[in-house]
């Protein structure tokens, strides 16, 4: 009986030495020390790349937090998050080795230690600071708007340089993923980054993709809503799309679009915050060029009338709304390819899309091209 239990002893050792050449230690420091006392969470992904249920947690102490684990092949994308949902969840790559995390007080992390988490980390660091020069920007401009003395030049400058970080962005992330697409890293990157990349460069990360990941329900019904989203492109004739007023009768885009007049699309609820936040500038702009060929038409992702009619009362808009009251299964917006609201599509006074999701600056600039001399 002592030999037996001998044996098994040895065997376990060799076992967990095995497991040993394969774990993983993961230091995480936050630059602030506020955070003491917090828990952080150890959270993986499944196999559709949404986020499971806590596998591990411990408590920051002295600014620091360390989970150890051992690291399966291939390499599998982990998360830290915290109960805060101000926090991001924080990836790295659950590789053999000492692996660093570094949080910094705005809560963005990069990662170091391992192969792969070198060359995450990089890419990380790269979107942190195309992230930095934007905010930079925007709050020069936003105080400069605020004294009410930004130009129409400074207007146009600011969109221009915001639509290049904002492609800067989109190219870093195409960069890091497209090579890296057989790997969880990169599709989980892609995944991540869905709704802020183009449509041509979320077709060119699939179609780099295994083809299990490629035939995912998730990909799928990605790969529809490009389609879709193709089909409504700027460049396009606008597609025609029906409901009812608040009146109850029915309504169609075509009602006002292609007959002579400049016309935004506005896809909006009352339960978005958003929206109304941004209405009373959509007003003014509607106010000042609606006599000059412009017209908006609201169209409503409500699933309630009632809350519907009230928003537009309290909001003061007037100008025409409609919708099928199906809230995101709205027939409207699935036409379109919306996944997100405030949603906008200008089309000229011969129906075709000229743009979509144009800020409220670049609206003005464009109508004041489009019809500023009318």
């Amino acid at each position: 009986m002592k030999k037996i239990i001998l044996f098994v002893g040895i065997v376990a050792c060799i076992v967990t030495a095995c497991n040993n050449k394969n774990a993983y230690t993961l230091t995480g420091t936050f630059t602030s020390d506020e955070l003491d006392g917090k828990t952080v969470y150890l959270r993986s992904l499944d196999s559709t790349f949404r986020v499971s249920d806590a596998m591990d947690s411990t408590i920051v102490k002295n600014g620091t937090f360390v989970f150890k684990g051992i690291a399966k092949e291939p390499p599998s994308v982990q998360l830290i998050t915290m109960d805060d949902r101000s926090f991001i969840p924080a990836a790295f790559i659950a590789e053999k080795g000492k692996i660093e995390m570094s949080i910094d007080s705005s809560l963005m992390a990069t990662v170091k230690g391992t192969g792969m988490n070198d060359q995450y980390g990089l890419f990380e660091m790269s979107q942190i600071d195309i992230v930095q020069r934007y905010n930079s920007l925007y709050s020069e401009f936003l105080e400069t708007s605020k004294a009410g003395e930004a130009t129409s030049e400074q207007i146009q400058e600011f969109d221009k340089s915001s639509k290049q970080l904002i492609e800067e962005m989109g190219n870093a992330i195409v960069s890091y993923a497209k090579p890296n697409m057989a790997t969880s890293a990169g599709q989980y990157v892609m995944m991540a980054n869905a709704f802020g990349l183009k449509d041509d460069q979320l077709k060119e990360l699939i179609s780099s993709a295994p083809s299990k990941f490629q035939t995912m329900d998730r990909i799928q019904d990605l790969v529809k809503r490009i389609e879709i989203r193709e089909a409504t492109s700027d460049g396009k004739r606008f597609t025609d799309v029906k409901g009812f007023n608040l009146e109850g009768k029915e309504a169609s885009l075509s009602d006002y679009a292609g007959k002579g007049k400049v016309v935004l699309v506005d896809f909006w609820a009352s339960w978005c915050g958003p929206c109304r936040q941004a209405m009373p500038d959509v007003i003014k702009t509607y106010q000042k060029y609606k006599n000059k060929g412009f017209e908006i038409v609201g169209i409503s992702l409500d699933n309630n009338k009632d809350d519907w009619k009230k928003a537009v009362n309290d909001l003061n808009i007037t100008w025409p709304q409609f919708s099928n009251l199906k809230g995101w299964a709205e027939d409207c917006a699935v036409t379109y390819g919306v996944d997100a609201i405030p949603h906008t599509v200008l089309i000229d006074k011969d129906g075709k899309i000229i743009e979509h999701n144009l800020s409220e600056n670049a609206l003005n600039l464009k109508l004041e091209e489009l019809l500023g001399n009318k």
